[in-house]
């Protein structure tokens, strides 16, 4: 019988291993996208047996001969030990790798090892990966290296490194003590680019880290603000390096990071690999201050209420008094509009009340004399359209130019709620602005929702498959943007086309979904949809006690309002002829 290595053996065996097979210092989380843009967590392979890693590069033969006999060792491991539970991974040794690259080089190679992009080499820095070849095994619980070797030798010298892996792999699952001698890697050395250009030149926290961290992330860690707290000053930074170094390894933030592989969008909310590497430098330097003026302590700006000007139509979202602590499930409230004719709506502004509380709010223009016999019937997309979104950070939703929304006369807004509660208990007084145009537009503005409400997430599966489809496009179309929505079991969402003649193209790739983050994805440039198109909607729900987000992975789940049940909805944007 298999089992992870209990506390008092991981001590010996670090106690009696050598320099090299047994490094005594954890990895860390982290997370990185593969080559085929899915997301890996180690956190969340916690319940595995371990996890191995193994370092390489494309067109070199040391990784080459490393990569045959890692396929060597998952082969005897699956003979003699069926039931392990061992990821294998391959960790690309170079920054900034292409994807179609890699995917080439699996391809030739014939390997179905997920190839994880270190883009930025920053789980290759904490891991102080030295040279091709090298081979790690983690402990996905605790998170420690329990195995430093090497591959990619050749002649005997190879068979030796494959059975040093084979037997510390074979003691890390029975709790033997792992052999103290393991060979060297003799590849090349790894190549550190952004860590040799950034020793090469001082990071400044005035001139690089301040305004990095205002462009990225102090717009939403602000005073009475939905983070946890506010950025400042260098002082709030400094003792919070730690937590931030964590969760942008793991890209937990920022967050609502979507795979900028694919698509052409505004904003991916990732941090491009020099930033990233910039930043967890500075923060591995000690977060040193330089310099006499502190820009983030620097008063910010009066924020107008409204960012447009004066909005033509004002709306009140019914207040809400919120609790303190505890839970509070998605509201659905209505608020009638009263308008006499129709309107041409060409953007939405947000005056939020509570910005402490006020985590996303969803706005439906609904035919006010459909029937309302339970909440969901507000938003039931058969008399209700999808019309904009607020998330933390984006106070206004303007329509692409020249294209505009038709907001009937006989219509209400109907609002989907989410709040989060601050450790105080508030009232919420949220407004919406709503802004419009005599002119007819050139296009309209209109929405398909793929939304699947039969959806049934069998109990612990790590990987369960929920699909949509649209019907075919009456007439040409352009898609501007995307928000998916789900609960906390989802995590990931696609959006992909296809064509009238068969052809796909994925679209959208939110490879790590989470629900805390409802963003909208706008493309840079509309893609055009040609009639007869359909949309394919996926989402991926982890329903396992790796998930972190499951509220209980021993029950199925099914659609629901609630935050204990699922949804599906891809809300899709496009733009139409009039």
């Amino acid at each position: 019988m298999y089992y992870r290595f209990s506390r008092t053996l991981q001590v010996v065996a670090l106690l009696l291993t050598g320099m090299f097979a047994v490094n005594a210092h954890a990895s860390g989380d982290f997370a990185l996208l593969d080559q085929h843009g899915q997301f890996h967590q180690l956190s969340r392979y916690a319940e595995h047996d371990a996890v191995v890693m193994l370092v390489i590069a494309a067109d070199e033969p040391t990784s080459s001969r490393a990569m045959a006999a890692l396929q060597q060792v998952r082969q005897q491991l699956t003979r003699q030990a069926p039931d392990a539970r061992v990821p294998f991974f391959l960790l690309y040794g170079e920054a900034d790798p292409e994807r179609a690259a890699v995917q080439a080089m699996a391809e030739t190679q014939g390997i179905d090892f997920p190839v994880l992009l270190d883009d930025a080499q920053i789980v290759l820095t904490t891991l102080a990966a030295q040279q091709l070849g090298e081979v790690f095994i983690l402990d996905p619980g605790s998170q420690d290296v329990l195995f430093r070797g090497a591959l990619g030798a050749s002649g005997a010298d190879g068979e030796m490194q494959r059975g040093q892996v084979q037997q510390a792999l074979a003691d890390s699952l029975t709790g033997n003590s792992i052999a103290s001698e393991a060979m060297t890697a003799s590849g090349p050395d790894i190549d550190y680019h952004y860590r040799r250009q950034l020793e090469a030149q001082p990071i400044s926290y005035q001139n690089d880290i301040a305004p990095l961290l205002q462009r990225r992330c102090a717009h939403c860690h602000v005073e009475q603000g939905l983070a946890p707290w506010a950025m400042n000053r260098h002082l709030m930074v400094l003792g919070w390096s730690p937590m931030i170094r964590e969760v942008v390894i793991t890209r937990r933030m920022p967050p609502g990071q979507i795979d900028g592989y694919v698509g052409d969008w505004q904003q991916t909310h990732e941090l491009p690999p020099e930033e990233l590497a910039m930043l967890i430098h500075w923060i591995d330097q000690g977060a040193p201050q330089d310099g006499d003026v502190d820009p983030l302590a620097e008063p910010a700006a009066d924020l107008a209420s409204w960012p447009l000007g004066e909005p033509d139509l004002v709306v009140d979202v019914p207040e809400q008094a919120l609790p303190a602590t505890g839970i509070v499930d998605f509201l659905l409230e209505s608020a009638e509009l009263s308008l006499s004719e129709n309107r041409w709506l060409r953007a939405v502004a947000y005056d939020v009340g509570d910005k402490s509380v006020l985590h996303s709010l969803m706005i439906y223009a609904r035919d006010r004399d459909a029937p309302v016999i339970a909440e969901a019937d507000l938003i039931d997309p058969e008399v209700s359209d999808y019309v904009s979104i607020f998330v933390p950070g984006e106070r206004v939703d303007a329509f692409p130019e020249g294209s505009a929304y038709l907001l009937e006369a006989g219509r209400e807004l109907a609002f989907k709620i989410r709040y989060l509660t601050s450790g105080r208990e508030t009232v919420d007084r949220t407004r919406i602005g709503l802004y419009f145009q005599d002119e007819a537009p050139e296009m309209i503005v209109d929405s398909i929702v793929l939304a699947n409400d039969t959806i049934n997430i069998p109990a612990g599966a790590a990987e369960h498959r929920e699909m949509a489809h649209s019907e075919p496009l009456a007439t040409d179309v352009y898609l501007t943007s995307l928000s998916p929505h789900a609960h906390g079991r989802a995590r990931s969402t696609q959006l992909t086309a296809i064509y009238p003649d068969g052809d796909r193209e994925l679209i959208a790739n939110v490879a790590n979904y989470n629900f805390n983050w409802q963003l909208t994805y706008r493309l840079r440039q509309p893609l055009l949809l040609p009639a007869g198109s359909r949309l394919e909607a996926e989402t991926v729900y982890d329903n396992s006690l790796g998930n972190p987000l499951n509220a209980d992975p021993t029950v199925s789940v099914q659609w629901g309002l609630s935050d204990q049940d699922e949804m599906f909805n891809h809300y899709v944007r496009i733009l139409r002829p009039r």
